[in-house]
């Protein structure tokens, strides 16, 4: 059977359409799910979703056959952000649910995230639907599912997060939706807490034609800052394509990346429940870390990866995770998943909280850092890069974190190189805490990435 076994990867389902997948890609993951939901669930419900792209209908159609084909009961909910189907599974006490999304890759990228019995689904799990698929082990199911259709889950939503959270504030806000999903429904959530903003690329356009729907790529951010100036705002805030990320840029035009934001929030749980745990993925900043011990909080270190880090909260009960990538889960007050909108809100509410004095951003602790450096490698061989470089690298006198990669940590300076799961390529990233030791550890790294390959072109 001709399917691509690479687009199942660590946490989702994701490839070009319709070269790496089509609807009989999305049929024959249907079957394969719906048989695994059938057999595992004692109610074979499952919701299903999708964002804005343009692959997006017909590929929902074609999922949709091959679940009820199996006998899975489809509850269709529309087409939403990624967080709204999490929140759709809790509210409709469901434990089974499919998001149609490419998130942030580009216009012709699709894919899938996937929730089966209660458990966001990574590497063996999704393995084993490639595998179900290969066997076509599928029988003619007499007993077919049925397709439902539920239109109150944005209202629902609404609803929730305005009576969870409370604002008092004179801020101006600018939104960047980047064309993708959250246009849909910014405007409404934002206008429940009666809030002065202004949003940009609000309408849904799987073209993407504005700027990629990749928050974390500082060049994405350029407009956003543009009309924080024109609007004379105070804050900014940008999403992914399917919304379940966030970047703040602040009314100066700096970038508050993911790893401060879960520093800022840290504080605020913890000031309230000292002791909970916090979940940090490899990427982050040294001072996250430190900044969840010094305000009295157990820090859980986690693997990149949405799911991951939603497998850790649940597993040591903690009450907050994030990542490098924007992912940023609340589960005090709120359902444990990722949601931008939904952590845009609740840093308004820190703020209001701080009298509406922005300086509370002002306070975060600082290293030199870079961006994420992505290498790009032909057909997946940067995990035989990877395996090379994990073997064969020396690095005397540092401390290695292997989790995920590799995470290599001086006392001044740490240098971190893995495999992106949703990509070919390298993600590197490094921290430190002068210009010297920043050049060192990139020529550390640099040196023994030359060594497994002498022709990379690395910029730095």
């Amino acid at each position: 059977m001709n399917i691509k076994k690479d687009i199942f990867r660590a946490y989702d389902i994701r490839g070009v359409y319709p070269k790496d997948l089509d609807e009989q890609t999305f049929l024959l993951i249907g079957k394969a799910i719906g048989k695994q939901i059938v057999a595992n669930s004692a109610h074979p419900d499952v919701c299903i979703c999708m964002d804005g792209r343009l692959s997006g209908p017909s590929l929902k159609d074609s999922l949709i056959k091959g679940l009820i084909s199996m006998g899975a009961n489809v509850i269709d909910i529309g087409m939403l952000p990624t967080p709204l189907l999490y929140y759709s599974l809790k509210k409709l006490g469901v434990e089974n649910g499919l998001m149609i999304t490419g998130s942030h890759n580009p216009t012709n990228y699709n894919g899938i995230k996937m929730v089966i019995n209660n458990k966001t689904l990574f590497d063996d799990h999704i393995t084993d639907i490639y595998e179900s698929i290969i066997s076509n082990k599928f029988i003619n199911n007499t007993n077919l599912g049925k397709l439902t259709t539920n239109n109150t889950i944005l209202q629902n939503y609404i609803k929730d997060i305005s009576d969870d959270i409370k604002i008092n504030s004179t801020l101006k806000i600018c939104i960047d939706c980047g064309n993708g999903i959250t246009g849909a429904i910014v405007r409404k959530v934002f206008d429940s807490f009666n809030l002065d903003f202004e949003v940009i690329y609000e309408d849904v356009d799987g073209n993407f034609p504005n700027h990629p729907p990749d928050p974390t790529n500082e060049e994405n951010l350029s407009e956003l800052k543009n009309s924080i100036v024109e609007n004379k705002a105070d804050i900014g805030f940008a999403y992914d394509g399917d919304g379940d990320r966030i970047c703040v840029v602040t009314k100066e035009g700096n970038v508050l990346w993911p790893d401060q934001l879960l520093m800022l929030f840290s504080r605020s749980i913890l000031k309230n429940i000292p002791g909970a745990k916090i979940v940090y993925d490899i990427k982050c900043s040294k001072h996250v870390e430190k900044e969840i011990l010094k305000y009295s909080g157990i820090p859980v270190l986690s693997r990149t990866g949405h799911s991951f880090i939603k497998k850790a909260i649940i597993e040591e009960n903690a009450l907050l995770g994030g990542e490098m990538s924007g992912h940023i889960f609340f589960a005090d007050r709120w359902g444990g998943f990722d949601d931008g909108i939904y952590a845009s809100i609740r840093l308004l509410e820190i703020i209001s909280d701080n009298g509406g004095n922005l300086d509370i951003l002002d306070t975060l602790p600082v290293s030199i850092t870079t961006p994420e450096i992505n290498i790009g490698f032909k057909e997946n061989n940067h995990f035989t890069f990877m395996d090379l470089f994990a073997r064969l690298a020396k690095f005397d006198n540092a401390s290695i974190i292997d989790i995920d990669g590799l995470k290599i940590i001086y006392p001044d300076s740490w240098g971190l190189i893995r495999c992106s799961n949703t990509t070919s390529n390298l993600v590197l990233r490094f921290e430190a805490d002068n210009e010297e030791a920043m050049l060192n550890i990139q020529a550390r790294i640099k040196e023994e990435m030359l060594k497994i390959d002498n022709k990379l072109e690395l910029p730095f």
